[in-house]
């Protein structure tokens, strides 16, 4: 007989012999109706990720032993995100950082592909952003009200972003560094010390 938890609780149904895993994770996300989400499975001790297509969501569960679900609120997951931020806003700076020698240093080649690199990852902290803040509303529902701080923010950091478009296009090195350095590096700055630390006061039981 298989052993199956849900956060580490047994769960209370009827398994047939014949559900598959994945079999049992739709059954246990019909139970809780949306308000969580997998986040971890451990099959007889293996952990295995998720979102994969592996075979093993496949296969029948009496091939286990034991098989351990963890489900957790995607507000909870947002905020587990909101926690890290802070790193990511680092790592962003310091290839800002780099992407400005290598234009002190005349390096175009370089700081064409450093350049990209910077675009990119700021379009992955647009995202975070707008996912957690996303969540967030919905979880507090009519509660939460955007702050003038992060309105004003949201704002800038899209009127930098493009502008560095016509000046990357006329190749205004001079431009760019002004809007890499005073600018966008400022505008991440007051995300880490202002508006994270605003919305993790939100943050209910």
């Amino acid at each position: 007989m298989t052993n199956v938890t849900v956060n580490n609780r047994p769960l209370e149904c009827n398994l047939s012999e014949n559900y598959t895993v994945t079999d049992v994770i739709n059954i246990i996300q019909a139970d809780i109706k949306g308000k969580e989400v997998l986040t971890s499975m451990t099959i007889d001790g293996e952990h295995f990720e998720c979102d994969s297509e592996h075979e093993v969501f496949r296969r029948n569960i009496t091939n286990y032993g034991r098989i351990d679900f963890f489900f957790q609120r995607p507000i909870d997951l947002a905020y587990e995100a909101l926690d890290s931020t802070g790193a990511y806003i680092d790592v962003i700076s310091a290839k800002i950082q780099d992407l400005l020698l290598l234009y002190n240093e005349n390096k175009p080649e370089a700081a064409n592909a450093k350049f990209a690199e910077v675009i990119d990852t700021m379009d992955l902290f647009i995202q975070l952003m707008s996912k957690i803040s996303r969540t967030i509303r919905e979880d507090l529902s009519d509660k939460y009200v955007k702050s003038p701080t992060i309105q004003n923010l949201e704002i800038h950091l899209l009127s930098v972003l493009k502008a560095l478009i016509p000046a990357k296009e006329k190749d205004d090195v001079i431009m760019l560094c002004d809007l890499l350095e005073y600018e966008l590096i400022d505008n991440l700055t007051q995300w880490k010390i202002k508006a994270i630390p605003e919305l993790k006061r939100l943050k209910t039981n």
